[in-house]
């Protein structure tokens, strides 16, 4: 009686082992290995992963037509390189040197670069339903209590503003920072808002300005360029709010005629700015 054969899903496990596979095939895995081992954030991610993906393939294309001789591996191998190689022409075509006008070179090198935003990305930004606004000495971006906060973002390009309430100064606006950033945090929880600071021009100022509803939209589409707006934005709200802190509290000494103690924190910037309530931002810490 003969002993039934057990059947398998592919074929019989291997009986008899092969020697280890030349150098060019260990090569090909290594490629394929590094180009997962680039993390996805970083700058040329793309590239590097298309890059060792179609070095890996041509050495173990190299290795089947002098080692293991089948078609297989060419065919599927060659229409893997003609894939990467379009996606690379791509990435070359869309990394092209993109020129800006010098105000936006610097603002492009500065603060949104770092993020890793490509200039094509930018380009697109800036010419997304975007002004340009100059305005002059004087001139008021927001007046409190009658302009509303909802309708627009803005960047300042060059010049500086004062932001004032019930005219007091409260802090000052400087290039490359968001004109209304409190206020988009703030509205972003609220609607039908309206500016509690009047913003005006100390200086010949020159700002892009997005409409709010058309940028959200925008950036829902380019997730690095949100990623870069939603860490300014909170950044550049919490020193406008720090400023502001800090600055009432100045005059609140000065008033008093006593230097305060108390310090501030950021938690209790934040517990003040959730329940709204001020007496939290200046409560002492020990």
């Amino acid at each position: 009686m003969t002993e039934e054969q057990p059947t398998y899903l592919l074929a019989a496990p291997c009986e008899k082992w092969l020697p280890s596979q030349n150098i060019s095939f260990h090569l090909s895995m290594i490629c394929f290995v590094c180009s997962f081992l680039v993390p996805c954030t970083h700058r040329y991610y793309d590239v590097s992963l298309r890059t060792f993906s179609i070095v890996a393939i041509i050495l173990l294309m190299l290795w089947d037509n002098f080692f293991w001789c089948t078609y297989d591996i060419l065919v599927w191998g060659s229409l893997w390189i003609i894939l990467n190689g379009i996606r690379l022409l791509y990435w070359a075509y869309e990394s092209r040197a993109v020129k800006f006008e010098s105000e936006f070179e610097d603002v492009y090198t500065e603060v949104f670069e770092p993020f890793n935003v490509s200039r094509s990305d930018f380009k697109a930004l800036i010419g997304q339903n975007c002004k340009y606004v100059d305005i002059m000495p004087g001139d008021r971006y927001a007046v409190e209590n009658l302009t509303t906060t909802e309708s627009r973002v803005s960047l300042l390009i060059s010049g500086s503003m004062s932001v004032c309430y019930k005219g007091t100064f409260l802090h000052k606006i400087k290039e490359r920072q968001f004109i209304d950033s409190p206020e988009w945090e703030g509205t972003s929880m609220k609607r039908n808002e309206i500016f509690q600071v009047t913003i005006q021009a100390d200086d010949p100022c020159f700002y892009m300005s997005w409409n709010r509803e058309k940028l959200e939209a925008h950036l829902s589409i380019y997730p690095k360029v949100e990623a870069a707006f939603c860490y300014l934005r909170g950044k550049d709200a919490y020193d406008k709010v720090y400023q502001t802190a800090k600055f009432c509290q100045l005059r609140q000494s000065q008033k008093t005629g006593q230097k305060s103690e108390k310090k501030l924190s950021v938690v209790d910037i934040r517990t003040g700015l959730a329940e709204e309530n001020p007496d939290k931002i200046y409560h002492s810490t020990h």
